[in-house]
């Protein structure tokens, strides 16, 4: 963890650095997009498959996510210009529809929704992590630094009150994250803006208003 730190201090000195001397190569506005989508079997059940299925998508800009039942698309870097965002479209809409395809014959579906519905707490113990050294230390980092479990109480209608002895809920959320390059100039802009859209865009975006 001490040498987790380091890395990461060095990161942000050399990212205060960049900022105060304008380092960015900055020649055109660049979006990039990550979409985390989950993974079901033919009745709708998290399908904890993750590794067969990026197996046979056999693309590395498919990867894995914190849960067996998640996976990952990276869609690269590209100019916003013209008619930009249609062309995304169009190449995000193939891609996963190849990826579904070849997921199908590991009987797995791809699936983009937030929090999956069929999703129950049984679902989140045993083998429900992606077996990866980084995810484990990343939950024995949390709860040696917690000691304790992790309280979840969500209030409303049906309220939902219980613990978790790992960070296995956190694996439930899964989102659609746009990424947009800006200048430094226009940095603080952009985020003041994106911060004021985000409540608007929430109410009409979210689809997961059950959790268990």
């Amino acid at each position: 963890r001490q040498e987790y730190r380091r890395k990461v201090q060095l990161c942000l000195d050399v990212f205060e650095t960049m900022l105060a001397e304008s380092s960015f190569e900055f020649d055109r506005p660049l979006t990039g997009m990550e979409i985390e989508c989950n993974l079901v079997n033919g009745a709708y059940q998290p399908a904890m498959s993750n590794q067969e299925v990026l197996a046979s998508i056999a693309d590395p800009a498919y990867q894995t996510e914190l849960g067996a039942y998640n996976i990952e698309f990276n869609v690269p870097p590209r100019p916003l210009p013209g008619r930009a965002a249609f062309k995304l479209e169009a190449e995000v809409r193939d891609s996963l529809n190849a990826a579904e395809t070849k997921a199908s014959a590991d009987g797995a579906h791809i699936v983009m929704i937030g929090i999956l519905p069929t999703l129950m707490p049984e679902h989140l113990t045993g083998s429900w992590m992606s077996p990866s050294m980084r995810y484990q230390a990343l939950n024995d980092s949390i709860f040696t630094a917690r000691g304790e479990d992790i309280l979840i109480d969500i209030s409303g209608a049906e309220r939902l009150s219980t613990h978790a002895e790992s960070i296995a809920p956190e694996s439930a959320c899964t989102s659609m994250q746009l990424h947009l390059q800006v200048s430094p100039a226009d940095f603080a802009d952009n985020w003041n803006a994106a911060q004021v859209i985000a409540g608007p865009q929430l109410a009409m975006g979210a689809n997961s208003p059950y959790f268990f």
